[in-house]
């Protein structure tokens, strides 16, 4: 190839490039950038694959977040350590990363993913927004390919390009959300002055109602001792009342509590005799489930600045979502410990996970996938957690369990 060649060939992909650019620039719907950038980076680079990983710097991983051209199972991988990952190497120096062949590289955790996807050579650029690296852009071959410096400086611009255009939609969504969120909130403030006085005034009718079935029941258990329409001497009939009526008065002071919440009362706590307390509620039922409970922390942790009731609030919620999420048992894994300046709570459970969509709407108000659920337990949590100047996140995969993790500031 002549010197004219390649200058008319390098100029070609600039323009290309510019042309790229506009096209991913002109939308600030998060997840079409992310697909526009792994569409045209890898019709760009000639490539098999291209994809985006993007940095989670609390958490340290790189979790996928489009690719183009490979299968489902590509997305569904684990978020990688940034420590010990391969392209992690990305994130730690800033500079672009090339493997000749990660079916043999040590480092490539996936390398059996690799070989299904009929994948090759990788070269990891990246995502360098205003101020910091915000993820790594990839592209692979099928064959052996050595790239070109050209190559290698052609996928950075399209990076620097694509990081901005990123910044740019996420601070967009955060703004909608902020917005949305303010949005809900002025309508919960509203129905909440309104229905928590409803709410309490129900709850002193349905109390007299309680206390008069169970005197109904005991003046049965004198005129029936045994007959075949009862048990113990207390009908069917009285039993599902007296469990509907339970059921009521639950939804109205989980209600309650969300409407009213308490200051929390604050004091130095530690979180692992909490969990410990709270693991010994949840114990039967783990049982009958038949669900292992692996504990994971050290008995010398600093003390949390903390409510410990509202705290033990939060610990019984997830676990009891966890152990329910496991009907046909497994493993419960549940880890404390310390980094990044906090005290850091993870539950981890091994049922069927959950779907985007029903993750997306897990932490609003009254939603719930349960049949006999209230839909406030997560909603509570969050509100407690953030009340502790603390985080609650919630991660999941169908069909590879779910992880929640708490941080709490020391």
């Amino acid at each position: 190839m002549t010197q004219d060649t390649l200058q008319g060939h390098l100029e070609e992909r600039l323009e290309a490039l510019f042309t790229i650019g506009a096209e991913i620039s002109s939308t600030l719907q998060l997840e079409e950038v992310l697909q526009r950038i792994v569409a045209q980076a890898r019709r760009l680079m000639a490539a098999r694959v291209s994809s985006i990983l993007l940095l989670d710097p609390e958490e340290g991983t790189l979790r996928p977040a489009a690719t183009e051209g490979a299968s489902e199972a590509y997305l569904a991988q684990p978020a990688r350590e940034v420590a010990t990952s391969l392209t992690g190497e990305v994130i730690k120096t800033g500079r672009p990363l090339y493997t000749p062949d990660v079916r043999k590289e040590t480092r490539y955790r996936v390398a059996d993913l690799a070989r299904r996807e009929g994948l090759c050579s990788l070269l990891s650029v990246p995502l360098r927004a205003r101020t910091a690296i915000i993820g790594v852009l990839n592209v692979y071959t099928t064959e052996p390919r050595c790239f070109e410096d050209s190559d290698v400086r052609l996928l950075t611009l399209l990076a620097s390009q694509s990081a901005i255009a990123i910044e740019n939609a996420t601070l967009y969504r955060d703004e909608m959300q902020t917005r949305e969120q303010l949005r809900q909130s002025e309508k919960l403030a509203a129905l909440g002055k309104l229905s928590a006085g409803l709410a309490h005034e129900l709850r002193n009718p349905l109390n007299t109602v309680l206390m008069l079935i169970y005197a109904m029941s005991q003046d049965q258990v004198q005129d029936y001792p045994r007959d075949r329409t009862t048990t113990n001497g207390f009908s069917d009939d009285l039993r599902i009342v007296q469990g509907e009526l339970q059921r009521i008065k639950l939804l109205l002071d989980q209600f309650l509590e969300f409407a009213r919440p308490r200051p929390p009362h604050f004091q130095r706590e530690r979180l692992q005799e909490i969990m410990e307390e709270t693991l010994l509620l949840i114990g039967p039922e783990a049982r009958v489930r038949e669900i292992v409970i692996r504990k994971d922390w050290a008995n010398n942790l600093p003390l949390a600045w903390v409510d410990g009731t509202q705290i033990k609030q939060v610990f019984l919620n997830l676990l009891l979502n966890a152990i329910q999420a496991m009907p046909h048992g497994g493993t419960l894994t549940v880890h404390i410990g310390v980094g990044g300046g906090s005290l850091r709570v993870t539950i981890a459970d091994q049922g069927a996970g959950i779907s985007p969509e029903v993750r997306s709407q897990l932490f609003d108000p009254f939603f719930t996938t349960k049949e006999e659920g209230t839909g406030l337990g997560l909603s509570i949590s969050q509100r407690i957690v953030e009340g502790h100047n603390g985080r609650l996140r919630l991660f999941s995969q169908p069909g590879a369990g779910t992880t929640v993790c708490i941080r709490l500031p020391l």
